[in-house]
This record gives structure tokens, C-alpha cells and sequence, in this order.
């Protein structure tokens, strides 16, 4: 029985041998893909997809209407490409982004049991902006170059101006790759007692909300009665709240003016600025004023034509920009000169029953100036009708190569209806170019009229440098004080060296080096500090 038991099991065996043998080798199906997704497909013009397939089956593809294979079937590994088709119509109609998947499929077709791989697309849509839709603010260069644009077109800036009607700054802005700023000169016809609004100008209120403009690195050439600056032109508009960072270079062919924040500023205010950078210019060829200034470079408040405008206020502004300015063969030292002035190069009203005025208030110059101008200062170079400087300050010093200047660290000509107040200068003043004849005071080189409503406290701590060839009119507070001015209540400090040689100053002579005096008796009350070593 157990013999019957052992041949049974030895014939089964034998064929479960047989039947194994005569079975095909199972082959294991694959298929995959290099990319399962692809991303931010454009919208317009969108290039090809090369998807790299590897499987050892034959194929077959399934995509959106919207992608378009390079090939339909195939067999083993194989490179795809695929057409994405435009989600874009046109600038000005909106199409929303778009999701859609490749499907590679293959070995089903006899057994039934298949391998897949799928490749999602992502494609961007296009959004509409309305460039005169309002955003409220400024958030980057490109909108705040549009809005210098808007206001140089003479359009309202409605797009960036919020519910209180001010254009505000929501961020930093980097100016830095535009070139393009010879597009911002604008006309502005400024007499030396007289202005015509001719350019298009900003009338509404910019705030900057503290944030810093940087690369304003503009070149420019003015014409004959152009003006140039961050804001070209200002017409009853106000610019506070900002710091500007730069570099200008800019020239003149006639009578012309330029700032880095304003290039010239109408019945304005200019509050809690702060300008760093370099000033450059090589002047002018002919015998006209151009004026620039750290700020602005003309300042004018009353009427203009037959309208009554009101006051132009720089206030709460600093300057940290370093000047080399040469004023070309316009080298005159009167109102026709090439002029520099930190906060603001020449200022005016038009005239002795203008109520209003010009005043540059709490403002402060840092910033050196290398030059060879008839007229330069660290607050404003020409204060010729109606202007007001109070509790103003310059830190910065003057070297000034010019033969024959009229030179004060805080302004150089003073004249009809002005007032000084608490002006304080602690920069030195060096004019010790060969042959120079021309004036240098501490504070001022010429007050000339005796419209001046008054001169009071504030002082020099600065030293004066010059040569015996500019005569008597070398002073600790002035050069020339030549008419009945009021003036009291001024401290005479600091040093002045001529021709290499300091004088001996001290609380016996210290009246002697004021400066010039035509009127000994309107000048009271000065108090002589000697300097520190």
C-alpha cells in the first residue's frame, strides 16, 4: 500500500514540474515620468513642456483641448512634448489661471491590468490693472515714477491719493535703474522779483510717512528758464515726511534753477525732509542766475500774474549732501550768478507790500562744499525780498576758489523786507584762492538794505579764511553790514586767518572784527565766546 501511495505522489510531482516549465515568465510593467507637475506655465507666448517618459509597454496619451502632444501613442521609452496653448486675450481682460493633467497610459490592452502616469499643468492668468484705478499709495518705483509722470502731464494724481486727498508712500522706493530724467525738466519762467507758473506743477500734498527714496542719480541740462528736481515744479503743494538719497548732476545754458527735492517752489511747504548724497554741476555759460539747492533751488511766495497766492515754508529739513559745483564761466559774484544754498538757492517775493513770505525754519545744513561760485551757502545763497531764516544752522564747511565772491555760511546777500533770527554757523569758510578781493563773513556777506526788518541772536563759530587782497570786508559775523539795520543779541565766536595768519581776537578787539559796520550804533548787544582749541 505505502509502494501504491509513493507512485501516486512521484506522478503529481512530476507533472506540477511540467506544468511549471511549460509556463511563460511573468514580465513586470512600468512607467514613469522625470516631472509630476509643472508650474507657472505663462499666459502669453508659453514655451513647449518636454516631459522624459520611461516604461517598457505601449502608450497612450490623454491631455486638456488646451495642451497639445507631440505624439498621441507610442511604444517604450520616448521624449514628449507638449503645446500649452495662450491664457491670454488682450491688455485689458481678465483670465483667470488654469489646471489641467497629461495622462499617459498603457499595457491594459490584453490582460486588463495597466500602469499610468500623469503630469499636472499649472498656467498663470492674466489680471487687468487699471492704470487710473485708485491704489491710495505709492508702494514701488514704478508707480511712483507713473505719478511723477501724472503731474508733468498736468493730470490730477487721483490713482495714488487716499480718502484725506494726500499721495502717500506705503514703502521705500529704489530709483536706481531709471535714466530717463531729462523728462522731468519742466518750464518755470523765475525773475529775480517775479515768477510765472509756465510747467506743470504738484498742487496737492505728498507724504512720504518717513520712508527713504533712494537712487535719484539724475543727469540733466536745463535750457534758459527750466527748473528741475525730485518734484520739478511745486505750486501751492506741500512735501514732507521723506528722505531723498542721490546723486545730481545738472547744467544750464540761461537762467535756470534745480534742487534735489524741488527745483522750484510756488506759494509751497517743505516739511521734515532730509536729503543725503552729492550735488555736482559745472555751472553755466552765460552771465544768468542759476540757482540749486540742496532742497530747492527757487523759492517765491505772493502774487503771481494777478493772483494772490500765500507763504513758501521749508521747515524741519536737513541736508547731508556733499557739493562740487563749479559755475562754468558764470562767474559773476550779483543776482545773476551761478548760486548754491543747502536748503534752498535763491528766494524772493515780488515786492514791498507783498504780505507774504519766504521762511526756511529749524532747517540744517551738514553737508561740504567744494566750489568756485559768486555766491554759496550752507542755508540759502540769495535771500533777496521777503525771507525769513529762523533757528537755521550749517555745520558745513566751504571751500570756494572763486576770485571774487560774496561769501557767508549762512547766506550771502540779505536784502529788502528779510529778517534773521537764531542763525547759527559752526563751518569754516575758506576763500584763500590766489588773488581773491572779493568779501567773507561768518553769518552773511552783504546786508544792504535798510528795509531789513532785523538781525538777532544766533552767532558765528566758525573760522574765515581769506587773503589781505579782500580789504577790509572780512568778518566773524560778516563781511559788509551796510545800512541801518537793527542787530542785537549776536554771539562772536571762532577765527580768522588771513593770509596764513590768525589774528589775535579777544574781548577787547573782538567789535573791530565783526565785519564792516556802516551804522555803528544799530549793531548792539554782541557777546564775544573764545573759541576752543
Amino acid at each position: 500500500m505505502k509502494t501504491i501511495f509513493r507512485s501516486i505522489m512521484a506522478i503529481l510531482t512530476a507533472a506540477a514540474v511540467l506544468a511549471s516549465c511549460n509556463k511563460e515568465v511573468e514580465v513586470v510593467k512600468t512607467m514613469t515620468t522625470d516631472v509630476n507637475a509643472v508650474t507657472d506655465v505663462a499666459a502669453s507666448n508659453p514655451a513647449e513642456i518636454s516631459v522624459a517618459l520611461t516604461t517598457n509597454v505601449n502608450w497612450i496619451v490623454q491631455t486638456p483641448e488646451w495642451i497639445t502632444p507631440s505624439a498621441v501613442f507610442g511604444s517604450g521609452d520616448a521624449i514628449l512634448t507638449f503645446k500649452v496653448g495662450e491664457n491670454y486675450v488682450n491688455e485689458t481682460t481678465t483670465v483667470a489661471p488654469r489646471t489641467g493633467e497629461i495622462k499617459i497610459s498603457g499595457g491594459g490592452s490584453i490582460d486588463g491590468v495597466g500602469v499610468s502616469a500623469s503630469v499636472t499643468v499649472s498656467q498663470l492668468g492674466y489680471t487687468y490693472v487699471d492704470p487710473n484705478a485708485p491704489i491710495e499709495q505709492i508702494p514701488d518705483a514704478a508707480e511712483f515714477i507713473d505719478f511723477i509722470k501724472a503731474i508733468n502731464s498736468g493730470n490730477t494724481p487721483t490713482r495714488w491719493m487716499n480718502d484725506n486727498g494726500e499721495v502717500t508712500l506705503s514703502n521705500d522706493i529704489d530709483l536706481s535703474e531709471f535714466t530717463e530724467w531729462q523728462q522731468f525738466v519742466t518750464a518755470a519762467n523765475n525773475g529775480n522779483n517775479s515768477s510765472k507758473v509756465e510747467g506743470k506743477a504738484f498742487s496737492g500734498v505728498f507724504d512720504g510717512n518717513g520712508y527713504k527714496i533712494t537712487g535719484f542719480n539724475p543727469t540733466v541740462h536745463l535750457a534758459a528758464n527750466q527748473t528741475f528736481g525730485l518734484f520739478s515744479l511745486l505750486n501751492e503743494g506741500v512735501v514732507k515726511n521723506v528722505v531723498l538719497e542721490g546723486n545730481m548732476n545738472v547744467t544750464a545754458e540761461g537762467q535756470a534753477d534745480a534742487g534735489m527735492l524741488v527745483g522750484t517752489a510756488y506759494n509751497s511747504t517743505v516739511k521734515n525732509v532730509t536729503v543725503n548724497g552729492k550735488i555736482t554741476s559745472a555751472g553755466t555759460t552765460v552771465g544768468k542766475r542759476f540757482s540749486i539747492g540742496g532742497v530747492c533751488g527757487y523759492a517765491y511766495a505772493g502774487t503771481i500774474g494777478e493772483t494772490e497766492y500765500g507763504n513758501t515754508l521749508f521747515e524741519d529739513c536737513v541736508v547731508n549732501a556733499e557739493v562740487d559745483f563749479v559755475g562754468g564761466s558764470n562767474t559773476a559774484n550779483g543776482a545773476t550768478c551761478a548760486m548754491y544754498g543747502g536748503i534752498c538757492g535763491f528766494a524772493t517775493t515780488p515786492n514791498a507790500d507783498n504780505p507774504h513770505k519766504v521762511t526756511i525754519r529749524n532747517c540744517v545744513n551738514n553737508g561740504d562744499m567744494n566750489v568756485k561760485l559768486g555766491r554759496c551757502s550752507g542755508i540759502i545763497a540769495t535771500a533777496n525780498t521777503g525771507v525769513i531764516l529762523e533757528d537755521v544752522t550749517n555745520n558745513g564747511n566751504q571751500v570756494n576758489t572763486i576770485a571774487n565772491g560774496r561769501l557767508g555760511n549762512i547766506v550771502c546777500n540779505v536784502s529788502h523786507y528779510c529778517t534773521l533770527k537764531n542763525c547759527v554757523n559752526n563751518g569754516d569758510l575758506d576763500a584763500t584762492a590766489a588773488g581773491y578781493s572779493g568779501t567773507a563773513g561768518g553769518i552773511f556777506a552783504l546786508a544792504g538794505s535798510a528795509t531789513i526788518t532785523g538781525i538777532e541772536g544766533g552767532g558765528n563759530y566758525g573760522t574765515i579764511k581769506t587773503l589781505s587782497t579782500a580789504g577790509k570786508y572780512i568778518g566773524l559775523l560778516w563781511a559788509n553790514h551796510n545800512a541801518a539795520i537793527p542787530t542785537k543779541n549776536m554771539v562772536a565766536s571762532g577765527r580768522i586767518i588771513v593770509d596764513g595768519v590768525e589774528r589775535e581776537i579777544n574781548a577787547s578787539n573782538y567789535m573791530e572784527n565783526l565785519g564792516s559796520i556802516k551804522v555803528p550804533e544799530s549793531v548792539t548787544d554782541i557777546t564775544w565766546v573764545a573759541p576752543k582749541n
